[in-house]
């Protein structure tokens, strides 16, 4: 089992430690901000896309599902990559399809153009918070592992921000197209200053035997990981964490507010400005949170709760203010931010030779789940007539509904498994 006071290769000073944690934080920060800005974009452009390409809810929310669809599909392979090679060598090379995506999204002359776009850049984002993790198993003490990735998504979540109220004026002043493009220079920069920052592990430090495996050794690995007991349930739960706050920042929070709240573009992006601001406020708490409370199970279930409450609240209450349905907006945000403690569980149950393809399956849950649900979503905005392109009050019901139903299932599942404590460590090699 790993040290809980230091990662391997540390000398006794620790000097050096926060170096390299510090660095890999700054460098996929970095590019995690331009990753978060591109799957919560269409919530702020979602109308102006609609009118410009004549798309329906159903399709709308396909597009806008399409970068977690393609984002998780690649994980698989990329965990793979991870394991064999590092993210160092990885993550730049897989940042290419972004750089691709975002150009030939903000060119797009049709809705197969804005797909193709979509598409690329989920492949190309799509190592960008695993490798992250990844590089956080070898360098940082076990029980800090949450507090960690609390951080990075954190500093991705500044992504989150400029997709609401930033992309609503660059959108009225200069168009939505300019920012797309601006995106995929900076895309590029991020992409090399991964390579020149980030080290793959520390000297001495275990690699693992994913190095010397062939196709066929690291498929099994996959299986290996899968078959963790207690694992399939962390990505069931997982399915329900990011994924439903994604769903609504994302995509259909921005069409509520517009349809059900009379909200104009700017409006709309400050309103889940805010569910964006506290969504970063509860990453940077939830990590130092679960080690004093030296828990995982416990804080995961409470704020799943509240996730369920809130989500409760504007289904069953369609005449809600303004002011409360920002406020409930606020707590899904804030409290469904609990994927980063579900990813320190997971990562518990799994040894160092597993790391890779193990958070690999973990990001298909927390990013193919958002192409699910927000496709979903469309299909269930889009069986309610719309008068006037606005949807009726009870289609949005039924979505946030059905999210709290999905949240609340999962929970009865998760409920059963052990706890996973920060102090207990990772799981010993095998």
């Amino acid at each position: 089992m790993r040290s809980q006071a230091e990662p391997p290769g540390a000398d006794r000073g620790g000097r050096w430690r926060l170096q390299p944690l510090t660095a890999i934080v700054i460098c996929f920060g970095a590019v995690f901000v331009l990753s978060q800005f591109f799957r919560a974009s269409n919530a702020v452009i979602a109308k102006t896309l609609s009118a410009e390409f004549g798309l329906s809810p159903e399709a709308l929310g396909l597009l806008t599902g399409l970068f977690f669809l393609s984002f998780g599909a690649a994980q698989i392979p990329v965990g793979m990559l991870f394991d064999r090679f590092g993210a160092r060598r990885t993550v730049p090379v897989v940042l290419t399809a972004a750089i691709a995506g975002s150009l030939l999204y903000g060119m797009a002359e049709g809705e197969a153009m804005l797909m193709a776009g979509r598409l690329l850049l989920g492949v190309g984002c799509s190592g960008v918070l695993m490798g992250s993790l990844f590089l956080f198993g070898q360098w940082a003490p076990a029980a800090a592992f949450s507090t960690w990735m609390g951080r990075m998504i954190a500093i991705g979540g500044a992504g989150g921000l400029l997709s609401t109220t930033p992309l609503a004026a660059v959108a009225e002043t200069l168009g939505w197209r300019t920012a797309f493009w601006g995106a995929a220079g900076l895309t590029a920069a991020g992409a090399i200053a991964i390579y020149a920052m980030a080290r793959d592990r520390p000297a001495g430090g275990a690699h693992g035997a994913a190095g010397a495996e062939g196709l066929g050794g690291s498929l099994r690995g996959v299986r290996a990981a899968l078959a963790t007991p207690g694992f399939p349930t962390l990505t069931l739960m997982g399915f329900s964490s990011y994924p439903v706050v994604i769903t609504v920042l994302g995509l259909w929070g921005g069409p509520f507010l517009e349809d059900r709240h009379g909200l104009g573009p700017v409006a709309v992006g400050n309103a889940l400005l805010v569910m964006a601001a506290v969504l970063i406020a509860a990453n940077l708490a939830l990590g130092p949170l679960e080690r004093r409370m030296d828990t995982r199970k416990g804080l995961i279930l409470a704020c799943a709760a509240a996730v369920v409450l809130a989500l409760g609240l504007l289904a069953a209450l369609p005449r809600l203010a303004t002011w409360a349905v920002i406020l409930l907006f606020a707590v899904i945000g804030g409290c469904g931010s609990y994927n980063i403690i579900l990813a320190g569980h997971a990562r518990s149950l799994l040894p160092d030779r597993l790391a890779g393809r193990g958070m690999a399956l973990m990001a298909i849950a927390f990013m193919g789940g958002p192409a699910v649900l927000q496709a979903l979503g469309g299909v269930i905005v889009g069986a309610f007539p719309a008068t006037d392109g606005v949807a009726p009050a009870l289609a949005y019901q039924a979505l946030f509904a059905f999210l709290a139903a999905l949240v609340a299932l999962a929970c009865m599942a998760y409920v059963r498994l052990p706890d996973a404590k920060p102090s207990a460590g990772f799981a010993a090699e095998s």
